[in-house]
């Protein structure tokens, strides 16, 4: 290695040390700040454990790191004066097999290797020290390393995430948007993009693509950290709020019809010993409503004891087949998509392009990460003549066609 290439080695690792001990301490003042808000009351036991967890997973991990440079910036320190004292005694015989040695070595490297080696820092370690260097107040700075980032690895999710967003922090709206716009056609189900996208979508007065983003956020295992800031910034209310009125209202209307099927399904099948539902004046349609409307509250079990109830005398009706499948796949739990996947085929065997049918699966297939079969049942359904306005707005209010691209 050169002098020179020493040189850039040595202040490359004293940048690393100073924003690796900076990290250290704002990791260890947090832990504390942690413990001070526990104590208080403002942090409950389930966010304390996630948040506590990880700061001192973080802190361990930063720890780690601190140790291993100071041992080889030891180690290098001794080699240094070992260097000198070798130099000053050999500087004759060095000089002497200088051409020898080079030549040696340069008939030994690989093809198209580099004779005086090649530095290499790790997109990830970049990604840190961008962090770092956005932590110390210095946004130009991070940016610059984003863009080192970036021409290593064009794709890099959390480069062009975050890019984005410091973009934006800069007043660039516009530039901001390409980047989130890119980060989450790399990947729909990075968190941090689809909430820094929701946040700059309000900015730029766009309520329903904000809520398509969200509404994807909340399909995902975002950190505690995307979910405070979804709440720090009253993301939900401020896009409740700028949502068209006629949207508000409808949504409205239907939760409303879901609640008056409640109430009248729920003293007929939700008892200690129900009716067999063929022996009822109940329709499919009104079970569905109420099923829908235990759901929202959270009741999935018993949403999916109603519509069990309607297949156990009427195991081909398409609509709460549909219902079912529908209910399991939005959990987003990998397995009841799965589950809920095949409730769905098994309504589409039955009424081909059924739109319901064909628009959940759709979905079901995206959480799946099967984007190639979401984009075909998004296509046929695309292709009927009779397309539900509301199963219209549903793929357009929670941004299925980006998800999918």
């Amino acid at each position: 290695m050169t002098s020179e290439a020493r040189s850039r080695t040595v202040d490359a690792d004293r940048r690393r040390m100073v924003a690796r001990v900076e990290q250290r301490d704002f990791l260890l003042r947090s832990l504390d700040d942690l413990e001070a808000e526990f104590d208080a009351g403002d942090l409950d036991s389930d966010d304390y454990a996630n948040l506590r967890a990880d700061y001192t997973k973080r802190a361990a991990s930063i720890i780690r790191k601190i140790e291993s440079q100071e041992a080889k910036d030891a180690a290098r320190e001794k080699v240094a004066w070992l260097r000198i004292a070798a130099w000053v005694a050999t500087v004759v015989v060095v000089a002497g097999f200088a051409g020898f040695l080079l030549a040696q070595f340069s008939g030994s490297r690989s093809p198209g290797g580099s004779i005086t080696g090649d530095i290499r820092v790790s997109a990830r370690e970049l990604l840190f020290e961008a962090q770092q260097t956005f932590s110390g107040g210095d946004l130009d700075g991070a940016l610059d390393i984003y863009d080192e980032v970036l021409d290593m690895q064009p794709s890099n999710v959390e480069a062009l995430t975050y890019k984005g967003w410091l973009t934006r922090l800069q007043g660039d709206t516009d530039g901001a948007k390409v980047l989130l716009d890119d980060a989450v056609g790399t990947d729909p189900e990075y968190p941090d993009a689809r909430v820094f996208a929701a946040v700059l979508a309000m900015d730029l007065d766009l309520p329903e693509e904000a809520a398509s983003h969200l509404a994807i956020l909340d399909t995902l295992d975002a950190s505690p950290f995307v979910t405070q800031l979804v709440d720090s910034m009253g993301l939900r209310s401020r896009i409740d709020s700028a949502l068209d009125g006629d949207m508000v209202a409808a949504a409205e209307e239907i939760a409303l019809r879901q609640q008056a099927a409640l109430d009248k399904v729920g003293p007929i099948l939700m008892v200690d010993s129900p009716p067999r539902f063929t022996e009822t004046d109940l329709s499919v349609s009104e079970v569905l409503d109420a099923a829908e409307a235990l759901a929202a509250t959270g009741d999935l079990i018993n949403a999916v004891q109603l519509l069990d109830q309607v297949l156990a005398d009427l195991p081909e009706d398409v609509e709460a087949l549909t219902g079912r499948g529908w209910l399991l796949a939005r959990t987003g739990n990998a397995e009841l998509v799965e589950a809920g996947g095949a409730y769905l085929d098994a309504a589409l065997e039955l009424q081909p392009g059924y739109p319901e049918a064909l628009v959940y699966r759709a979905f079901s297939r995206n959480l799946s990460g099967d984007t190639t079969g979401a984009r075909s049942d998004l296509a046929e359904f695309d292709a009927l003549d009779d397309r539900p306005q509301e199963l219209v707005d549903l793929i357009a209010n929670f941004g299925l066609r980006e998800a999918i691209g």
